[in-house]
């Protein structure tokens, strides 16, 4: 998973977890953003349309709480127009809903900016009104069973196209969703692997949805294995195993983040 989803997973669930009760907020940057802001919706004021920001995700959510918000949601969609594209800035799908007393909803985005003299990303979050919000609010199934035979089938193709390091990442994925792999605290790069305070069952499908997405630019599962498989005449099953792999993952996120329930349905 890149940086860009899993701040905004981090967010919501941190939010999430505050609105509850179960703890304060705490929502710390990742080593590799310099700064973070979020721009809301302009209100009206004597002097015309002001847009409020701030600049740390504690102030964030506190001006969530004092604007009436009391529920969030992670939403993202399911396909991507090409997989190709997901190793770059800015192409996740992905946002923020923010639920208010009121009934009115917003929706939070995201732009990343690299800043090539510290090395390090500069954040905006910008809120917009959602105009035509569904009349209820979006729940996600566990996909925990559908997500562990996808890693099977697709780890077996990997072995298939003589791709082994990318067989053992869906192995270990389907390892760690099933509870017999321990999650590890951290990735190899540093930053935090768990979602504060939600279920066991919720963490290994985040973290085996996180491993699994091997989606990238140079290295990943993007760049050599289509070529592997073309060599075999197999482009179409790459295409539709990847297809589903990338389906089950945003599932799994989906219901990682924003569902209280256990994922350990049909962990087969």
């Amino acid at each position: 998973m890149n940086g860009e989803m899993h701040q905004i997973c981090m967010l919501v669930s941190a939010a999430r977890n505050a609105m509850a009760g179960k703890n304060g907020f705490a929502c710390p940057l990742d080593g590799y953003v310099n700064s973070v802001r979020f721009r809301f919706v302009p209100e009206k004021t004597f002097l015309g349309e002001k847009a409020r920001v701030v600049y740390s995700p504690l102030e964030w959510y506190a001006e969530c709480i004092k604007r009436g918000v009391n529920d969030m949601k992670f939403l993202a969609s399911l396909q991507v127009p090409d997989r190709t594209t997901l190793g770059f800035s800015n192409v996740n799908r992905s946002c923020m809903a923010a639920f208010h007393k009121d009934g009115l909803v917003t929706c939070w985005t995201a732009l990343w900016e690299f800043d090539k003299t510290l090395k390090k990303w500069n954040v905006e979050y910008r809120e917009c009104k959602w105009d035509s919000p569904p009349p209820e609010k979006p729940h996600f199934q566990n996909n925990a069973a559908e997500l562990a035979d996808i890693l099977l089938r697709i780890g077996e193709f990997a072995e298939r196209i003589e791709c082994g390091n990318f067989a053992d990442i869906f192995r270990n994925a389907r390892d760690i969703l099933k509870g017999i792999r321990e999650i590890p605290d951290r990735y190899n790069n540093g930053r935090p692997v768990s979602l504060p305070d939600v279920p066991e069952g919720n963490k290994r499908m985040f973290h085996a949805a996180s491993m699994a997405d091997v989606f990238g630019a140079m290295g990943s599962w993007n760049d050599e294995p289509p070529y592997c498989a073309h060599l075999k005449g197999l482009d179409n099953e790459y295409e539709s195993l990847s297809n589903e792999l990338l389906r089950q993952i945003r599932l799994a996120v989906l219901y990682a983040v924003n569902e209280d329930g256990n994922a350990g349905r049909g962990q087969a």
